[in-house]
């Protein structure tokens, strides 16, 4: 519960890595263009109207009263500083709402490699237009209503200004969430009851927005930031299982232990295939249980003990002290069986034995994506995935593809 925050702010900061991206930095430059000219214009504007209203003072006050002009300027721009600072989020994302559910999309396809399943775009966009705008009139009126208890708040020393620090870490966890879940076609309450359910990881990703808010000139890139990263929030954490877009699941399995990973969410789960615990799901075994399965597995079955350490590193954040060389176990992890074959393969990439060699490619390529060391992924579940896309694209294992395994086991 404690680490859930600062998880939440860690999906802002993977927002901000994704953006950098090839194929998402127009989403981000064109807003951000369009932002920068309409300040500009706005800044030219508002100074050819104060240089008006000044030659207007000095055209009415007597000569004597010039050294005015020395001291409004600089109030003038200051003032200018300081509406551009407080104004630029709320009209930038006024400006870049129509790229932003085009950006949750991209960003969506590049975590996942699977494009949202729409049809009749034009047909779907008039048949919600009614129902967006009034979703948009929901968030608004919501947003003001729920502030007026927290404005009375803010009189109250130290406590008051960090309830509306958390009234608005909230908002912007509902804002920028809308985008993503909305191209889902979860409505407003709907939204709010998913980020309901996980308070603790929706404060922290809000918390962190409203910070890099208020840093000058990073707050450029807040919106786009906060867009891609709540939608990697919603794909790995807020997204149920019901809701993917298919079936794909990968399997990986040893002699004791099968990992199973969603290739949307990036969620690993799995269970004990033999041994004291056989049958027992992965996550309602204590971290305790587990470690003493590692141990226990460093000795007699290295390729279990991989498959465990991917768990406990990417499930529970465990850090853990591996064993010298000379004291893990050296054999094979499933002596019992042969090399990798079809079916095995295509259980790991989570493909039907019908599919081609392009959708082999494809579910290589989605999660390669997503378990690749240098993404945060795992070099055991890396390896898995390259070894089941040679056997599966090698003439010789695509002979023996839907030949069945030598020996009892579950991929």
């Amino acid at each position: 519960m404690l680490t859930k925050p600062f998880s939440g702010a860690g999906y802002l900061l993977q927002g901000i890595k994704l953006i950098s991206r090839p194929g998402i930095r127009r989403f981000v430059v064109v807003p951000l263009l369009v932002n920068i000219f309409v300040f500009t214009a706005a800044i030219y504007a508002g100074i050819a109207q104060f240089d008006g209203l000044i030659r207007l003072l000095d055209s009415k006050l007597p000569a004597w009263l010039g050294w005015l002009d020395w001291l409004l300027w600089p109030v003038f721009a200051l003032l200018m500083l300081v509406v551009v600072f407080y104004t630029f989020g709320l009209v930038a994302n006024l400006i870049a709402s129509p790229f932003n559910n085009l950006l949750a999309e991209k960003v969506e396809l590049m975590l996942t490699g699977q494009p949202l399943q729409q049809e009749n775009d034009y047909r779907r966009l008039v048949a919600e237009l009614i129902p967006t705008l009034i979703d948009e009139l929901k968030k608004i009126l919501y947003a003001a209503l729920l502030a007026i208890p927290f404005l009375f708040l803010l009189l109250v020393p130290v406590a008051g200004p960090l309830l509306w620090f958390l009234y608005t870490a909230w908002i912007l966890a509902v804002q920028y969430s809308d985008y993503p879940m909305g191209n889902h076609g979860l409505k407003f309450r709907e939204i709010r009851q998913r980020l309901g359910e996980h308070r603790a990881l929706s404060l922290g990703f809000g918390a962190a927005s409203a910070g890099l808010g208020m840093v000058p000139i990073l707050n450029f890139i807040l919106m786009p930031s906060a867009v891609a990263g709540a939608t990697a929030m919603w794909l790995r954490e807020l997204k149920p299982a019901s809701n993917y877009q298919g079936p794909h699941q990968s399997r990986v399995a040893t002699r004791h232990v099968l990992l199973t990973v969603d290739h949307l969410s990036g969620r690993i789960n799995g269970e004990i295939l033999a041994g004291r615990l056989q049958g027992q799901p992965l996550e309602q075994v204590s971290t305790d249980e587990l470690l003493a399965l590692l141990t226990t597995y460093y000795q007699t079955d290295a390729d279990s003990a991989e498959a465990l350490e991917v768990y406990l590193s990417q499930v529970r954040d465990c850090v853990f002290q591996r064993p010298p060389p000379q004291q893990r176990s050296e054999t094979t992890a499933r002596p019992e069986l042969s090399a990798m074959d079809g079916m095995e393969a295509r259980a790991i990439l989570g493909i039907n034995p019908e599919d081609d060699e392009d959708a082999i490619r494809t579910a290589h390529r989605r999660l390669i994506q997503r378990l690749h060391p240098d993404r945060g992924g795992s070099d055991y579940l890396a390896s898995k995935v390259n070894e089941a896309k040679a056997v599966l694209t090698g003439s010789e294992s695509r002979r023996s593809a839907g030949e069945p395994r030598r020996a009892s086991g579950r991929a």
